[in-house]
């Protein structure tokens, strides 16, 4: 065998002559030649046995760190271990050892079966030095680089082969040409890809020399573009931790130690894992999909678990007859995850391990074949071992679980390095695989690339290591092997294309320091390094001419289109359409109706279509949540009966016990001050609620009461009459028995409720009023208002509520307004013509989603005073917080 050998050669294809390999190879291909080769421990493996090591030599140089961060400091040393067995130090105990190499010296000493790459190198190299004489079928090696200038155990290495009877020899003769260097850079990524490509399909395919393509970044956007001219793909993209499969665990374990956050058991419900067809269209998911919608409408109703909400979606499960069991099996796991979550002081290996179980069977049973999932699976397994190689019992502290699960995942590779067969050109992507052809070097991506981070000593190290036996470089010599490998492989070109982006992600880029190099040796003439490359730049631009691309070589016609005018946002928002009478409610609610008054295309997307956000996105947080919250403690107080006079500490205790149930995620750490705020504040405005309801002879008589009473719409195709459905917050009556209606709001905006009340425009009110009427009555004579949870105000007609004067609402005027309201919106939509009336008012206004909210409510204001006029209600549908703005045209890139 004839093997071609470079320091940078690793990743290279082989070529015609022979072999050529970087250290890398020629390492493994010598271990399966003396049968040496034998499973990889994963890193994370040998840094938990590191970590075992290092605790039992207890070094009192790192001993301090290692109490603080065991995994950190365990990965440091053990990659400094690693880099000084590399550089063939012995390492044996001894007198005046700097503090860091006794540290790995000792480290060495109690590590056991934990062997990496530079142990395999220390392997090889002894075993070549015994007696034996091993047949290794390696008749020369060309080497690029003087062996005896490469750094640690390699210059013994190539001495062992040549004493085995392998012919090593220097490659003296190299491409000393001068290749003409051409820079075109690009704004962006996206411009230099446009270039690259067409340079790449208008290349001349007849040059005997051959094109090859050198690609140093990624190349996703490049193969867009090659694609589009029925190019095949380069296929280069970097390999990333942060993909679906490697996050799997760390999801798992956030929902299954305590607190659980809610947001996270929704993101693991919702989670999709599997391309393949499941309940009609849907993708594969962790948890099953009629499992997954069950469990996330509970979250939807209560954002915390084990509650009613929970309880019940998990006794359908159990009911469903059609359902898997199986599928029931993980609805049972997940609540048995989540219910009984583990404490931080409880995360053990064992008991870590055993919470692990179930989610490697639920993946070994997904994952047959799919390479996602069974990196996943690869990532669970080398968790396991991690964990079984470490103490049963010793707890591990948040932060060190974290790093262990990011350090077991590795990288998953991209789906987009899949490189396509049949291109005109050979790829590579590192400047030293380049053949020296002669031809032209296409280079992608020529920017400087991100540093690397070797182990570094300083003088007092290096002088102990080198008496343990190192051959150390220094790091200008060893930077230079690389940087003569790219100079020697480049040289070999006839001309260079470079391509590159000025600015990439947003940041800006520096030129490949090879770049400079080539530059350098065009100085001659006295020209600075800067002012040649100056001088051999391009802009992307200036690669397009009148009708045509021209690049060195390359030509390619181009035709322009018409410039795309992009239209203006519409000056109306109303969508038409045929009539729609199958669009019209079965059923009404308060919500329906604000919704119809607001927003009529809001109303038809939501309710007549039923578009509406994934429910994994519906899970309450802020205001939203904490408002359900109190309501649930309302509710509770009155249940349980202790309505007419709870003390503080039973309304504090309530409070308590509702917030795993309902707002969960205020039990995360780092939200104390947030939830101890929230309690104080909900505690004093409660006992305000039934101290003044009490001090007015108002008793209390139930919560969240139901309702239903049939609404009767005038419409033009005739009457109909639908059902109104709804819950009323507080449900009381006064000393006369005159029935009250209480609605609760948990708002910051202050001004917002005691503005709708004095406009007399209140009315969702009204509707509970008129809910609680008959066929012979309209509910005109109940007390109804607003009770202010956040600032514990009243906002009502009676004085012994609010003392602020105010004028009670005509409720029966103001329901008939509502109700006409709604009749004119469901004519409407009924023939067809939907519109978006709070949007309009915006645009009507010169306004967009744009304007500041205190202009925005100055024109809404300016609206209903307008509608008040007419006898109409105007309602804002608060279109900076619609999830359709997007449907309607209000929101979006008009490009």
């Amino acid at each position: 065998m004839d093997i071609e050998f470079g320091w940078s050669l690793d990743g290279t294809a082989w070529a015609d002559a022979g072999v050529r390999t970087g250290p890398r190879g020629l390492l493994q291909l010598l271990q399966g030649r003396l049968g040496l080769t034998r499973p990889q421990l994963a890193p994370a493996v040998r840094t938990a046995r590191a970590m075992t090591a290092l605790a039992a030599a207890d070094d009192p140089w790192s001993r301090a760190s290692f109490t603080a961060d065991p995994w950190a400091t365990a990965a440091a040393l053990l990659r400094a271990r690693d880099a000084a067995v590399e550089a063939g130090a012995q390492l044996t105990p001894g007198p005046q050892l700097p503090a860091r190499i006794a540290a790995i010296t000792a480290l060495d000493e109690q590590l056991q079966h934990a062997p990496g790459p530079a142990d395999d190198l220390r392997e090889v190299v002894d075993l070549l030095a015994g007696e034996a004489d091993w047949p290794l079928g390696i008749e020369q090696i060309r080497c690029h680089e003087d062996p005896a200038a490469l750094p640690g155990l390699w210059p013994a290495l190539f001495a062992q082969l040549t004493a085995a009877g392998v012919r090593v020899e220097r490659i003296v003769e190299g491409p000393t040409g001068q290749p003409e260097l051409l820079l075109i850079e690009a704004e962006d990524e996206w411009t230099a890809a446009e270039a690259a490509a067409r340079f790449l399909a208008g290349h001349d395919r007849a040059d005997g020399a051959g094109l090859q393509v050198l690609a140093t970044t990624g190349t996703v956007l490049l193969d867009q573009e090659l694609h589009r001219r029925d190019l095949p793909a380069l296929g280069i993209a970097a390999p990333s931790a942060d993909r679906t499969a490697g996050q799997i665990i760390g999801l798992f374990l956030s929902i299954a130690v305590a607190p659980v956050d809610v947001q996270q058991l929704a993101a693991f419900l919702d989670l999709r894992v599997l391309d393949a067809p499941e309940d009609g269209g849907q993708h594969v998911g962790l948890v099953p999909a009629r499992v997954r919608r069950q469990l996330l409408a509970a979250l939807e109703q209560e954002p915390g678990v084990g509650g009613p909400a929970w309880r019940a979606a998990l006794a359908t499960l159990e009911a469903d007859p059609d359902l898997p069991e199986s599928a029931r099996e993980v609805a049972r796991w997940i609540d048995r995850t989540v219910t009984a979550p583990l404490e931080t002081t409880e995360l053990t290996p064992t008991r870590l391990l055993a919470v692990l179980e179930p989610l490697g069977t639920r993946l070994h049973r997904l994952g047959q074949g799919d390479p996602e999932l069974l990196h996943a699976a690869t990532h669970l397994q080398v968790l396991r071992e991690v964990l079984e190689g470490l103490q049963p019992q010793r707890p591990l502290a948040p932060r060190e679980l974290t790093r262990i699960i990011g350090a077991t995942g590795g990288r998953s590779p991209s789906p987009f390095a899949r490189p396509e067969a049949g291109a005109p050109w050979r790829s590579c992507a590192r400047p030293a695989q380049l053949l020296p052809t002669g031809g032209a070097v296409l280079w992608w991506g020529a920017e400087r690339p991100a540093p690397s981070a070797p182990v570094q000593w300083d003088p007092q190290e290096t002088a102990a290591l080198t008496r343990l036996g190192a051959h150390l470089l220094p790091p200008a010599q060893l930077a230079a092997l690389e940087t003569d490998a790219g100079l020697r492989a480049l040289r070999g070109a006839r001309r260079i294309i470079a391509v590159r982006a000025a600015h990439r992600c947003e940041e800006p880029t520096a030129p490949h320091p090879l770049l400079a190099h080539l530059a350098a040796e065009s100085t001659a003439d006295g020209g600075t390094v800067e002012k040649v490359l100056e001088a051999r730049t391009r802009p992307a631009a200036d690669t397009v001419g009148p009708g045509s691309f021209h690049l060195a070589d390359a030509a390619r016609p181009l035709s322009i289109p018409p410039r795309t005018v992009i239209p203006p946002r519409p000056e109306d928002l109303t969508r038409t359409a045929a009539p729609a009478p199958h669009l019209l409610p079965r059923s009404l609610s308060y919500s329906q109706a604000e919704t119809l008054l607001g927003c009529r295309q809001k109303w038809v997307y939501r309710h007549g279509l039923r578009i509406r956000p994934a429910t994994g996105a519906n899970v309450p947080t802020g205001n939203q949540m904490v408002g359900t919250l109190v309501h649930a403690v309302v509710e509770e107080l009155v249940r349980a009966g202790a309505a007419s006079a709870p003390s503080t500490e039973r309304i504090r205790a309530e409070f308590t016990a509702q917030v795993p149930r309902l707002a969960s995620e205020l039990l995360l750490p780092g939200r104390e001050a947030e939830l101890a705020e929230l309690r104080e504040r909900a505690v004093r405005s409660l006992r305000e609620f039934f101290d003044r309801l009490a001090a007015a002879g108002i008793t209390i008589t139930a919560a969240e009461s139901g309702f239903e009473r049939p609404l009767t719409l005038h419409l033009a195709g005739g009457e109909a009459t639908v059902p109104f459905r709804g819950f009323r917050d507080v449900d009381a009556h006064d000393a006369d028995g005159r029935p009250v209606v209480i609605d609760l709001k948990w708002t910051y905006a202050a001004k917002k409720y005691p503005d709708l009340f004095d406009t007399g425009e209140a009315l969702q009110l009204a509707s509970y009023a008129w809910s609680l009427g008959s066929d012979s009555a309209d509910g005109a004579g109940t007390d109804v208002g607003y009770f202010l949870l956040s600032q514990g105000e009243f906002v009502s007609a009676n004085p012994l509520l609010d003392p602020a004067g105010r004028t009670p609402l005509p409720l029966t005027q103001l329901w008939e307004k509502g109700r006409t309201g709604m009749e004119q919106a469901l004519e409407a939509i009924r023939a067809g013509a939907v519109g978006a009336r709070s949007g309009q008012i915006l645009l009507d206004a010169g306004q967009d989603l744009s304007t500041p909210r205190r202009e925005a409510t100055r024109t809404y204001e300016r609206a209903r005073e307008a509608a008040a006029s007419r006898g109409e209600l105007v309602v804002d549908a608060r279109c900076d917080y619609c999830d359709l703005a997007l449907l309607c045209g209000l929101a979006g890139d008009r490009s």
